[in-house]
C-alpha cells in the first residue's frame, strides 16, 4: 500500500522531488519503527556483534559439498566457527531500516532488461559445455600437452610476441577466454611433489597464498557479479627440501553453507540476492542483515604477520590457518569501531614492512536522524603488531581517523609513506538511485540485476581528492585536488625534500574513466566481443605540501595494472614496479623502470596460450638491490585449462622455474595474493 501510494503520488513530480519524498518517507518510517520499538522497552541503538566462536545450525559444508555431485579429493572438511548473531535489539533496528528501504525502493522499479534475460538463457545453455565437462574428459584420457607451445602444421611454434599491425584477426583473436576461465572450480586437492621445470632459488622457501571467487552458481541460480562467487583459498608451498605442494580449500563460511544447503542462492551477497519465489518471503528475508562471510579477494596477515586473513569488497575479515587452510571464522574484533553501522568496501590491507602494523580503510554508512540524511564516513584504522598472535583470539583495532563525505566512493588500495597514509577519493560515488531500483525490483519480482558497476556513478565533473593522513596522530593534514581519474591500484608513495618544499609522490595506475565491465552471466556466456583488454597509465602525482598544489605527469601508452614493488622499498623512493601489461590484446608479466620508462617482458611466454595474472614480488633475503628477488604468478594455459606457477628472475625477467598444478585442475580468475617467507 505504501509503495503503491508513493508510486502514484510521485508520477507527476520532478525526479529530484520524487527522491526527496522517498528518502524523507524512508527516514520517517525508520523513526516511527524505532519509536515503537523503544516504546516496548527495546534499545534500538546499533552496535556490532562481538565475534566469538560458534557453530551455526544446518548441515556442515562438508555435507553440502559431498552432495550435488561436487568432486572432492580430500574427504575431511572441518566445521568451524564464526560470529555470534546480532542481539535482538539490533535485529529489530535492522528490520525497521530494511523494511523502509525495500518498500520504498519498489516505487522506482524498472522493467526486466531483455538483454539480461537473453544472456541468462545463453549462459544456462552454455553451462553444460563449460570447463568442468572438459576437465572430466581430460581426466579420462592420457594426453600430454607441451607447456608453452602450440602445435601448428605439425611443428611446435613458440609465440613470444604479437604485432599491432595484425589487427583484430591476428592480435585480438588471442584475447582472454572468459567463458572457461569463469567456470566454477569442481574439486579440492591436497597434492605433494608437484612437477617442477627449471630450478628454484635455494632461498625461496615458504607459502604463496591466493584467494578468489570459485563457485558461481547453486542449482539454477547464478550470481550477478564476479565478487559474489564463493571464495576458494589456494596455497603453493615450497618446502625446505625444495619440493612443492599444492592445496586448495573452500573456506567454511555461513554464506557458503547456506547456499549449499538450499541448492540455490539462499542469502544475500554483495551484489546478488536470494532466489525466493514468494513476495512475503522476500520481504521477510530483508529482516536479516547479511552475514558477509566471503573473503574472496585479498590475502594478508595481521598481528605482526602471524595470523592469516582473507577478505573481499563486502566481506568481513575471515581468519584461516595456513597449515591446513581451515577456517577460524571472522576476526573477533573487540572495539567500538562499528558502532553506528557496519564497515563496507574495505581497501586492500597495507602492512608496514618494518613494524608489521596492518592498515586499511572502509566506508561506514550512518543515518543522521536529526537532519534526516545519510552520513557516510571513511574509517581509517590499523591493527598493531602487538595484538594477540594466538589464532582466534580477540583483538582491537586502532582508529586513526574518520572523514565525513557527501559522496563516498570505494577505495580499492591506499598508499603509505613513513609518515602518511595516502587515500585517493575518486568521483565515483555510491549510486543510491541504482541501488534502490535494483532492491525494489527484487522485492517485487524476485529478479535482481544490480552489479558492482551499477552501485556507483562516474561523475567526471568532480575533482579527484587526495587525503594525507598522519599515521600516528590521525591528523587529516592536507587535502589536494586534481582532475578526475579512475584507479584501482596505488603502485607506491614516498616523501621527498626539494629545496624548501616537503613533497609526497604517489605513483598510481590511472584510467580516464571506469573500465568497461560485464555482468557475470554475460562474461560466462562468452559474449564479450567488445572487450579488448586494456590497462591504465602509470601517473605520478606530486603533492607539494608547502603550496597545496598537486601536479601530475604521465607515462602514455603504458596499459599497465596489478602493480607490485619490492616490499623493502614500500613507502620509500622506488625505481621499479612489476605487474601485468596489455600487449595488444594479450596479458604479459612486465617490469617497469619509472626513471627511464623502459619495459621488460617475461621472456619465453607463449602469448598464443599462456595467460598470467596477479603477480607477487618475493624479495631475496639479505640483498639490498631493489630488483633482487623473483616474480611468482599463476598462469593459465587457455587451450587446456591447466595452470602452473611461473617463477621469474625479477632482475632479468627470465624464467627460472615452473611449478605445475595437477593436470585438469581448474583455477578460476582469482584475486590478490601474498608470499609468506619461511611459513608453512
Amino acid at each position: 500500500m505504501v509503495a503503491k501510494a508513493l508510486t502514484q503520488r510521485s508520477a507527476g513530480m520532478p525526479k529530484k522531488c520524487r527522491w526527496t519524498t522517498v528518502c524523507s518517507a524512508a527516514v520517517l518510517l525508520s523513526v516511527i519503527a524505532k519509536a515503537a520499538l523503544c516504546g516496548r522497552g527495546i534499545d534500538t541503538t546499533f552496535t556490532s556483534s562481538g565475534a566469538g566462536f560458534r557453530t551455526l545450525p544446518g548441515p556442515s559444508l562438508a555435507e553440502g559439498l559431498r552432495s550435488r555431485a561436487t568432486a572432492l579429493s580430500t574427504p575431511e572438511l572441518t566445521a568451524v566457527t564464526g560470529e555470534t548473531q546480532l542481539p535482538a535489539a539490533n535485529r529489530w533496528t535492522m528490520l525497521a531500516a530494511a523494511v523502509s528501504f525495500g518498500i520504498l525502493g519498489s516505487a522506482v522499479v524498472s522493467t526486466t532488461s531483455p538483454r539480461m534475460a537473453r544472456l541468462c538463457r545463453r549462459a544456462n545453455s552454455d553451462r553444460a559445455d563449460g570447463l568442468a565437462g572438459k576437465q572430466q574428459k581430460e581426466n579420462n584420457r592420457e594426453s600430454r600437452v607441451s607447456v608453452a607451445a602450440t602445435l601448428v602444421d605439425d611443428q611446435v611454434h613458440l609465440v613470444t610476441d604479437v604485432s599491432p599491425l595484425d589487427g583484430p584477426d591476428g592480435t585480438y583473436q588471442v584475447g582472454i577466454d572468459f567463458k572457461n576461465w569463469l567456470q566454477s572450480c569442481v574439486e579440492e586437492l591436497d597434492v605433494s611433489n608437484l612437477r617442477v621445470e627449471g630450478s628454484l632459488p635455494p632461498w625461496l622457501r615458504g607459502s604463496l597464498m591466493h584467494a578468489g571467487p570459485a563457485k558461481f552458481e547453486f542449482g539454477d541460480d547464478e550470481f550477478v557479479d564476479w565478487v559474489d562467487g564463493q571464495a576458494m583459498l589456494y596455497r603453493v608451498q615450497i618446502l625446505p627440501d625444495g619440493s612443492c605442494t599444492y592445496r586448495n580449500k573452500w573456506p567454511d563460511t555461513w554464506n557458503h553453507r547456506s547456499h549449499r544447503q538450499a541448492g540455490r542462492i539462499a542469502v544475500r551477497e554483495t551484489c546478488s540476492r536470494p532466489s525466493i519465489p514468494n513476495f512475503f518471503d522476500r520481504l521477510a528475508a530483508m529482516f536479516s542483515p547479511p552475514n558477509n562471510e566471503n573473503g574472496n579477494l585479498h590475502i594478508s596477515q595481521v598481528c605482526g604477520n602471524t595470523r592469516c586473513v582473507s577478505m573481499s569488497v563486502g566481506s568481513s575479515c575471515l581468519e584461516f590457518n595456513l597449515s591446513d587452510l581451515s577456517t577460524l571464522g571472522k576476526l573477533p574484533f573487540k572495539d567500538e569501531l562499528t558502532e553506528g553501522g557496519p564497515l563496507i568496501f574495505h581497501a586492500e590491507p597495507h602492512v608496514d614492512p618494518t613494524t608489521g602494523e596492518w592498515y586499511t580503510c572502509a566506508i561506514q554508512l550512518k543515518i543522521d536522524l536529526d537532519n534526516k540524511r545519510m552520513k557516510p564516513e571513511y574509517v581509517v584504522f590499523s591493527v598493531e603488531p602487538t595484538e594477540s598472535q594466538q589464532p582466534g583470539a580477540e583483538l582491537k583495532r586502532r582508529l586513526i581517523t574518520r572523514i565525513e563525505t557527501e559522496y563516498p566512493s570505494p577505495v580499492h588500495t591506499i598508499g603509505m609513506t613513513s609518515q602518511f597514509i595516502v587515500m585517493i577519493q575518486i568521483p565515483y560515488p555510491l549510486n543510491w538511485d541504482g541501488m534502490m531500483r535494483a532492491e525494489g525490483k527484487w522485492l517485487l519480482t524476485g529478479d535482481y540485476e544490480g552489479n558492482l558497476n551499477d552501485y556507483n556513478t562516474w561523475q567526471p565533473e568532480r575533482p579527484t581528492i587526495i587525503h594525507l593522513i598522519d599515521r600516528v596522530t590521525g591528523e587529516h593534514t592536507e587535502i589536494f585536488e586534481t582532475d578526475a581519474f579512475f584507479f584501482f591500484h596505488v603502485i607506491n608513495s614516498f616523501e621527498a625534500t626539494e629545496g624548501s618544499s616537503e613533497v609526497v609522490y604517489v605513483d598510481v595506475v590511472a584510467y580516464e574513466e571506469p573500465p568497461v565491465g560485464f555482468p557475470l552471466q554475460q562474461a560466462r556466456s562468452g559474449d564479450v566481443e567488445d572487450w579488448r583488454g586494456g590497462g591504465g597509465e602509470v601517473k605520478r602525482l606530486r603533492l607539494d605540501r608547502s603550496t597545496g598544489k598537486c601536479t601530475m605527469t604521465g607515462w602514455p601508452d603504458n596499459c599497465f595494472d596489478e602493480p607490485k614493488v619490492n616490499p623493502k622499498v614500500d613507502g620509500l623512493e622506488h625505481r621499479y614496479s612489476y605487474g601485468v601489461i596489455d600487449d595488444h590484446g594479450m596479458l604479459r608479466l612486465t617490469k617497469q623502470d619509472h626513471e627511464t620508462h623502459q619495459v621488460w617482458k617475461w621472456e619465453g611466454q607463449d602469448v598464443s596460450c599462456e595467460l598470467p595474472w596477479q603477480p607477487v614480488f618475493v624479495p631475496e633475503p639479505y640483498n639490498a638491490k631493489e630488483d633482487a628477488g623473483v616474480i611468482m604468478s599463476f598462469v593459465r594455459n587457455q587451450p587446456t585449462g591447466d595452470t602452473f606457477c611461473v617463477v621469474l628472475d625479477s632482475e632479468t625477467m627470465n624464467e627460472t622455474a615452473r611449478i605445475h598444478f595437477p593436470k585438469g585442475h581448474h583455477v578460476p580468475l582469482h584475486g590478490h595474493g601474498a608470499w609468506m617467507q619461511g611459513q608453512f
